[in-house]
């Protein structure tokens, strides 16, 4: 017999739940759960799928890890869709996120950290009954549909999630059927009736999609292509410390190794599917999706993406020269399109047009732009977005704050329509550059699941490379910063926009400190070394302000005043607490190092160049502050300045960012990739400097700002591990008939 009541949690509450679980069973209610923890499970699977839909009501119980699991939201989703009774079970105050707001709003639920045990289960005992659950002692009600809460009235199509093959069978006989009635226009996107489906599949643990980490802070790029007709999919796999092309049928269960493609990134594919284009050792090149070895077809240096038009032309980014070119599919008759700061262009219909990701004068704001390829013209078209890809539907799909949106376009008229979310919480990098890619003829969407850099979890590395784990809860971890003495932390979270958190690694205490409202965020926090204040920077009204902060006041005061286009984000300050060394970005030269004097009150330029310096860090003896810098070629490399201005001298030798001093000012430590690399000093008037050396190796997130920090005794390293409680690195996400959504 089918059990009628259906639990979904998360297996970080499976301690509190199953107490919760008991009671009921032994009240005499058929209760389905999973016993091992739902996050724990590597694929959503038919049997969870199979007791939803014999389930006559699914309680959820709500907590911060459950709203954060991608796993139970796939279930309150299928039980909404499928018209089941959604029950939740409050186990301690959280907030919904919009992902669940229309499943959950308004329905009645329990709390269950308000009520003593006995009131919790005649609650749910009561509350069961009333919906048609068979409870011994408790009048029975049979529910019908038009009983259900208002929130599961308005029905879309039905939600399924399927392991392969079974789930191919279906979506190739739904596709096959929907593209032979269907007409590709240039207008209004398709309001189809077909269902939305969902599935998830699996890449080989030899070739995991490629992320960040692989490469230097802002060298963002999206790592996954889908074919036109959406028939495959090619990724970017890493291979060791390396990378290569991987190609994956959607019928298929296997992914192939594209032979000559060490190096690759960027792909994207040709509209016949035949050919695939991406980069590699700086260089722009394609190879056949038939086998055959990678033709080199034009030089691409610090290569941001590339798009194969319909008249046989691949229009790709450069960093380097901040430019937009074309070649022909023989890699002739180079042109150069524009001279802007833009990536991820996409080709139009026509190819007249295509549309790019901008920076927007500040390392925190892009936006898309339309590029006339034959006047060179560009103008904004959607601000606050980025990587871009077009619909013959008649949609654009583009990203934003790790949230992937759809707003009716015409190619033609280039008019906008309605804007609207198509799917949360999707893997994104460095400017913008998500984790996702559409079929343009069939709309069918793949994506990889997570946020900004990753799920992380603290973790403590000691010189021999021993990794000790934190204990506190994982979540989105950007920058932060130690206190002196290493007993707190004081740290930026993605939640979903910015903001900043204090923990106490002694108490485990997580306490919000600083929250982002919808118009920015919250972030770059830093101590002051009067150790119970701080600063942090803070975007409102699209002006990047900088901001200090005591820990006994809940108010803080404004220390340095943005403008448009010149933001202020990050304030690093002398052992004495008179000066600060902050970021600060301009439209011309990208960002550079200011010193505000706060007895003078006066504002002094250390270095501004044509090409960014950022991630200031002043030695322990305050004479001297290590930075990183862009280099032409769109290398990184750490150099060093004294305080009192001069010439800067490079330190790194092969690469680097992120530089940190050690706390007696022997040592500079600095990152590159996967590296930690320490290089001797001896500090006085002049600086010599000793061999530099491998301190440590590991894959750990690499976000802006700094990404790790080192203990008051310089002998461990605190770092972000990235963790996959919310969409496994190793699953590609499918959702077909998206644009379903827009149906009214």
């Amino acid at each position: 017999m089918s059990a009628e009541v259906f639990v979904s949690y998360s297996s970080l509450d499976h301690a509190q739940v199953s107490k919760i679980i008991e009671r009921l069973r032994k009240a005499g209610v058929s209760v389905w759960m999973d016993e091992g923890g739902i996050d724990a499970a590597t694929l959503w699977s038919e049997a969870i799928v199979e007791a939803i839909n014999d389930c006559k009501i699914l309680i959820m119980m709500v907590s911060s890890h459950s709203t954060d699991s991608a796993n139970v939201v796939k279930e309150v989703m299928l039980a909404s869709e499928s018209s089941k009774t959604i029950l939740p079970v409050y186990l301690e105050q959280a907030d919904i996120p919009t992902r669940l707001k229309y499943q959950l709003t308004g329905i009645q639920h329990s709390e269950a950290y308000s009520l003593t045990p006995d009131e919790l289960l005649d609650e749910l005992l009561r509350g069961l009954a009333k919906n048609g659950v068979t409870v011994p002692g408790y009048e029975t009600t049979k529910t019908t549909a038009s009983s259900q809460s208002p929130s599961h009235k308005k029905r879309r199509g039905r939600q399924i999630q399927w392991k392969l093959p079974a789930f191919i069978s279906l979506l190739l006989g739904i596709l096959i059927g929907w593209l032979s009635t269907r007409l590709i226009e240039n207008s209004a996107p398709t309001k189809s009736t077909a269902p939305i489906l969902n599935t998830v599949i699996k890449l080989p643990v030899e070739a995991p999609l490629t992320d960040s980490t692989l490469m230097p802070l802002g060298s963002g790029r999206s790592n996954i292509a889908i074919s036109n007709d959406g028939t495959f999919v090619v990724y970017t796999a890493k291979t060791g410390t390396d990378s290569a092309l991987y190609k994956r049928l959607l019928d298929q269960d296997k992914a192939m190794l594209i032979d000559g493609t060490e190096g690759a990134f960027a792909p994207f594919i040709s509209p016949d599917g035949q050919w695939a284009g991406f980069f590699a050792n700086n260089k722009l090149m394609k190879v056949s999706m038939n086998g055959g070895t990678p033709q080199v077809l034009t030089d691409a240096v610090n290569a941001y993406g590339g798009s194969w038009s319909e008249t046989g032309r691949i229009i790709f980014s450069e960093k380097e020269g901040n430019s937009i070119f074309s070649v022909d599919e023989k890699g002739t008759n180079r042109t150069l399109i524009a001279k802007t700061d833009s990536a991820f262009p996409n080709v139009l219909p026509g190819g007249r047009h295509i549309m790019v990701t901008s920076r927007e004068n500040a390392q925190s704001r892009y936006s898309i732009d339309l590029i006339d390829t034959e006047t060179g013209d560009a103008k904004q078209l959607i601000f606050d977005a980025g990587t871009p890809q077009y619909l013959s539907s008649g949609h654009v799909v583009f990203c934003r704050k790790s949230d992937l949106y759809a707003v009716e376009f015409n190619p033609f008229t280039l008019e906008l329509g309605e804007e609207r979310q198509v799917q949360e919480s999707v893997r994104t990098e460095d400017k913008f550059a998500s984790q996702f890619a559409v079929a343009r003829d069939t709309g069918t969407l793949v994506y990889l699941a997570g946020n900004f850099g990753g799920l992380g979890e603290l973790t403590w590395i000691d010189r021999h490379g021993t990794a000790t784990p934190l204990d506190f809860t994982h979540k989105f971890f950007a920058t932060f910063d130690l206190s002196p003495d290493g007993s707190r932390l004081l740290i930026q979270i993605w939640d979903p926009n910015s903001s900043v958190w204090l923990y106490d690694l002694k108490s485990k205490l997580e306490t919000k400190i600083e929250s982002s409202g919808s118009d920015g965020f919250k972030g770059w926090p830093r101590w002051h070394p009067h150790r119970e204040s701080f600063t942090f920077g803070s975007r409102k009204e699209n002006i990047n302000d900088l901001y200090s902060r005591s820990l006994e006041s809940s108010t803080a005061s404004k220390l340095i005043q943005g403008e448009p286009d010149i933001d202020i984000i990050e304030g690093i300050w002398t052992s004495d607490g008179r000066k600060c060394v902050y970021f600060k970005n301009t439209k011309e030269t990208s960002g550079d190092l200011w010193i505000y004097d706060k007895e003078t009150k006066e504002h002094s330029k250390l270095i501004a160049t044509e090409k960014p310096e950022w991630g200031p860090r002043i030695s322990p003896d305050d004479k001297w502050v290590a930075f990183t810098r862009e280099k032409d070629g769109g290398e990184y490399e750490i150099y060093v300045i004294p305080l009192t201005g001069g010439t800067a001298e490079q330190v790194s030798l092969n690469g680097g960012e992120e530089p940190i001093w050690s706390p007696d000012g022997t040592e500079l430590i600095y990152r590159n990739g996967t590296q930690w690399t320490g290089r001797p000093v001896k500090a006085s008037n002049v600086l010599a400097w000793g061999d530099p050396y491998v301190i440590f190796e590991g894959n750990y997130i690499n976000a802006p700002g700094h990404s790790y920090d080192i203990s008051p005794d310089g002998k461990r390293f605190l770092v972000v591990k990235e963790v996959h409680e919310q969409g496994d690195s190793l699953e590609l996400n499918i959702i077909t008939n998206w644009s379903s959504k827009f149906a009214q």
